[in-house]
């Protein structure tokens, strides 16, 4: 297993000037003042220091009980109060034994650039050992958005606005791209990345503008043609049924006596029918 860095964070100046950071080894216990354990007279601290110095030496015993949740929590608060690049070196070796290696190799790279020339060659050979490993575990997505000021999320989690300075660093494995604009809208994307590759995801927000198509007419509905539609048609038929009436009405008369002049008399027309 590998260790934590062990101090106590009690002194402003021996915090400021060295911390956990100036241990010689990964096991040994830092006293403040540089000497033995009780060989020095404790000033008058402040609160914050004095609470992250406690904050840390919980950290350091609940990594050696293997609760490295509880000691991720305290090296965070400790951090958080005394901003001391030292305390880096814990977050990294704890953010490690969590397997989160991308918060490790973030927090051994901060520890390096923090420390610069305060790190002995011997720690600095070790973390910079320590990231190779790590970055063996990982892959690197490249993300780019043609719009700048667009949110990009890796999992549900805001890694940047763009433009991104640089690659992300992801776990192997499947993951979800987000890139979102307030006025261009979102796009989602899924991707699954094998170790030690690098792979590059673009989004396209600005899209071109559409002007939607103009409402097509209502269709023409053309009326079927009729013969009793035609006005000629019915002028036809009623002089065909006016001459029929006619017609009808002469046959239908009853016979009748027509009288003549003359020495012939009358002609009984019923005769010839």
């Amino acid at each position: 297993m590998s260790h934590v860095v062990r101090g106590i964070l009690v002194v402003a100046v021996w915090l400021a000037s060295a911390g956990v950071a100036a241990a010689q080894s990964a096991g040994e216990v830092v006293e403040p003042g540089g000497g033995e354990a009780g060989g020095a007279v404790e000033p008058q601290v402040d609160p914050a220091i004095r609470e992250a110095g406690e904050r840390f030496d919980r950290g350091v015993a609940f990594y050696d009980e293997g609760d490295f949740g509880a000691a991720l929590a305290e090296f965070l608060r400790a951090y958080e109060l005394t901003g001391h690049w030292g305390v880096l070196y814990n977050l990294g070796q704890v953010s490690a034994a969590l397997n989160r290696h991308v918060d490790a190799v973030r927090y051994f790279e901060s520890y390096l650039e923090g420390g610069g020339g305060e790190i002995d060659a011997a720690r600095r050979a070790e973390v910079e050992q320590r990231l190779r490993e790590l970055r063996s575990r990982l892959a690197t997505l490249t993300v780019t958005v043609d719009v700048d000021g667009a949110e990009v999320l890796l999992d549900d989690e805001i890694v940047g606005t763009t433009p991104l300075p640089e690659p992300i660093y992801v776990a192997a494995g499947p993951h979800v791209v987000v890139a979102r604009h307030p006025e261009h809208g979102s796009e989602r994307r899924s991707v699954t990345l094998a170790s030690e590759t690098a792979e590059t995801v673009a989004f396209e927000l600005m899209q071109p503008v559409v002007e939607p198509p103009p409402a097509a007419p209502p269709p023409v509905v053309e009326e079927e043609w009729s013969i009793a539609d035609q006005w000629w048609f019915w002028t036809i038929l009623g002089v065909v049924v006016a001459g029929g009436a006619a017609t009808a009405g002469v046959l239908l008369a009853e016979p009748a006596t027509v009288y003549t002049d003359g020495t012939a008399g009358t002609v009984d027309l019923s005769q010839y029918d």
